[in-house]
């Protein structure tokens, strides 16, 4: 596990110094949400079904997980991880609560990547929805960049779906919702556009450093509708959390990781029953925010596809379907990147071009402008 600064708490120091505590005794607060949230990412297949109503036990589960011969190879950090399911099924607080709906879809052809899952907290109809953020596999990564053009995304459908799904199912529930990266976008659309019929009882909604929307859909009534349910958090050096629009409030936290690694909710400094927050994002966060938005409208629906499309063909030419193996065959990657450019049609070559001067010329427009100068540490 990673070494923290001094007398600085993260998830783990809390799983262990609150983890003996009841929601009875110490209510639900946002660090449970991002622990429910970060733990939505664990390899349930096998474990837990999609079945909403077969239900297991948190703890039986974490069992389960560190008894996989390939959980190092299916999580997202092994070193991480590891400690982190075993902390959670050794807490009272969070082994006791139970899980179901395990769904997890991802398809290239489809461009989707999405998966979601269910946790009864308390024995009270009490529910947390947890939608999954961007994975390892690049195909996720597209769907992120995709929403600048696109509305919904397939996994924002599939959001809505299993969350309609879950609400006719526990009629007489009270519902939460939440999930890290791409799962904090796909919570908020579950929440905002559920069907009127189900009159849901959300009472609060976690974006954990997930993209905004473009503005046009957070100016909807139907957001308008949820927004104070929103609470959405992001590191001081947030890149994915502000891509596209953030209309709503949102807090910053600290975390004991530098530049793109902040990303990782499991670094993030938290208290007793909050996170550690600070007043302002980075001047890193600030300049790539201000930049990607710039550049964002400087651009048509059709040029942003298009350059989108161009970027992840190139980086798919060589089969490579998940971060991993890109980084592994990285000179190989790189090889089969420049040919594939090479017998591009000269149309999409042109608007490939374009879009990447566009978004040079915007970041320099912005780092000229930008008093506080940015230090990258990527």
């Amino acid at each position: 596990m990673m070494q923290e600064a001094v007398n600085m708490y993260t998830l783990y120091d809390y799983l262990y110094w609150r983890g003996d505590l009841t929601l009875e005794q110490v209510p639900f607060n946002e660090v449970d949400a991002g622990i429910l949230a970060r733990f939505a990412y664990e390899p349930f297949e096998g474990i837990v079904t999609d079945n909403l109503r077969d239900w297991v036990k948190v703890s039986d589960a974490c069992k389960a997980l560190l008894n996989s011969p390939t959980l190092n190879e299916d999580v997202l950090d092994p070193e991480r991880d590891n400690e982190f399911i075993r902390r959670v099924g050794e807490s009272k607080r969070f082994g006791d609560m139970k899980i179901s709906g395990f769904i997890n879809d991802t398809d290239v052809e489809r461009q989707i990547q999405f998966s979601a899952c269910l946790f009864d907290i308390d024995d009270e109809q009490n529910y947390f929805v947890a939608f999954r953020g961007t994975d390892n596999n690049i195909i996720a990564w597209k769907e992120d960049f995709n929403m600048g053009f696109e509305f919904p995304v397939p996994a924002q459908a599939r959001a809505l779906e299993y969350f309609e799904n879950v609400v006719s199912t526990f009629k007489d529930g009270t519902f939460m919702v939440g999930g890290h990266s791409k799962g904090g976008n796909l919570s908020i659309y579950a929440a905002t556009f559920c069907d009127d019929k189900y009159n849901v009882p959300v009472t609060d909604i976690y974006n954990f450093d997930g993209p905004g929307f473009m503005e046009k859909i957070m100016e909807m009534p139907e957001f308008k509708r949820i927004e104070d349910s929103i609470h959405t958090f992001v590191p001081e050096f947030s890149v994915v959390g502000m891509i596209l629009e953030h209309l709503e409030r949102y807090s910053v936290v600290h975390s004991g990781e530098t530049g793109i690694m902040e990303h990782e909710i499991l670094s993030w400094e938290c208290g007793p029953t909050s996170f550690v927050h600070v007043e302002e994002r980075s001047a890193g966060s600030k300049f790539f925010d201000q930049t990607f938005r710039d550049w964002i409208a400087d651009l048509d629906k059709t040029q942003r596809e298009q350059f989108v499309d161009t970027v992840f063909g190139l980086i798919m030419c060589d089969d490579a379907r998940k971060l991993a193996e890109f980084k592994i065959n990285r000179r190989e990657t790189l090889n089969s990147m420049i040919e594939a450019y090479k017998h591009m049609d000269e149309k999409n070559k042109a608007g490939f071009k374009l879009a990447a001067k566009k978004l040079f010329e915007t970041a320099g427009n912005v780092f000229k402008t930008t008093s506080d100068k940015p230090k990258l540490p990527l």
